[in-house]
């Protein structure tokens, strides 16, 4: 028996270019299954921008093939800095 992974992806406290690679490979094999992806934003204390651009990636991928793209929650930080470069509306952002 195979154990099918949750569509949801848990973002961590602080997000940089450090983790870029590894949350790109998560999100492509997310994309490549066809399910439905749900990311959980409530914990982010810090993100920039290049997450915020896999991120935006992701939500255009999502909608040209489409997969749902949603948000279980967004803290305040991830809200404030996805509006302060401009892609809040692109992410849908609750």
């Amino acid at each position: 028996m195979t154990k099918k992974k949750s569509p949801r992806i848990k973002l961590a406290a602080r997000l940089n270019i450090a983790q870029a690679a590894d949350l790109h490979r998560t999100l492509a094999a997310r994309i490549a299954s066809g399910g439905p992806i749900q990311i959980d934003g409530t914990g982010v204390e810090e993100i920039d921008t290049a997450i915020l651009q896999l991120l935006t990636s992701l939500w255009r991928t999502g909608r040209e093939r489409g997969i749902a793209c949603t948000w279980q929650g967004a803290s305040d930080a991830l809200r404030q800095t996805a509006k302060l470069i401009g892609v809040a509306e692109i992410l849908q952002i609750p």
